[in-house]
């Protein structure tokens, strides 16, 4: 029984390091509704330095410095919460934001996907269509039975179809 406690022990430890729990921030909000504000608005604000992850998630020092910098822009400066994105775009860029917003430099960004779904659509449509209109109609006047074979062709099969058993 040792040994097995032993050998569970050995075998945690190099994963004990991957399980250590981001820190904390300490920080007071006078009430609920400003910490849900507060958390909304960091899960917006994407880390610079880990770039797919907002400061909310990210254990860099700079998202840390980045959550503190919203609660000091929140709570000491009494920003909305547009003018703390402005902040932050003012120094980072478009790319600081999850969401970044529908202006001059933006609206490709915002409308590209809109025209290339539009453009798949018709590009089915017109294939569909096309492939409706191209039914191909049997060029001799032999007739035609319901397997799209002529007569001849039929008696072709079956003689091959002899000769094979």
């Amino acid at each position: 029984m040792l040994r097995a406690l032993f050998l569970a022990f050995f075998l945690w430890l190099p994963l004990a390091p991957s399980l250590q729990a981001a820190p904390i921030d300490a920080l007071q909000f006078p009430d609920q509704a400003s910490e849900e504000r507060f958390h909304r608005l960091i899960e917006q604000i994407r880390c610079i330095k880990c770039q797919n992850t907002s400061i909310a998630g990210s254990n860099a020092d700079l998202a840390r410095d980045h959550r503190i910098k919203v609660y000091e822009l929140m709570m000491e400066r009494g920003m909305t919460d547009d003018e703390i994105k402005d902040w932050f775009l003012a120094r980072y860029g478009d790319f600081v934001l999850y969401k970044p917003k529908v202006d001059e430099r933006t609206w490709l960004l915002w409308g590209l996907p809109a025209v290339l779904i539009g453009l798949g659509l018709i590009l089915l449509i017109v294939q569909l269509r096309k492939r409706s209109q191209s039914v191909t109609v049997p060029s001799s006047s032999a007739p035609v039975t319901p397997s799209g074979l002529s007569d001849a062709e039929q008696a072709r099969l079956r003689a091959l179809l002899k000769d094979d058993q």
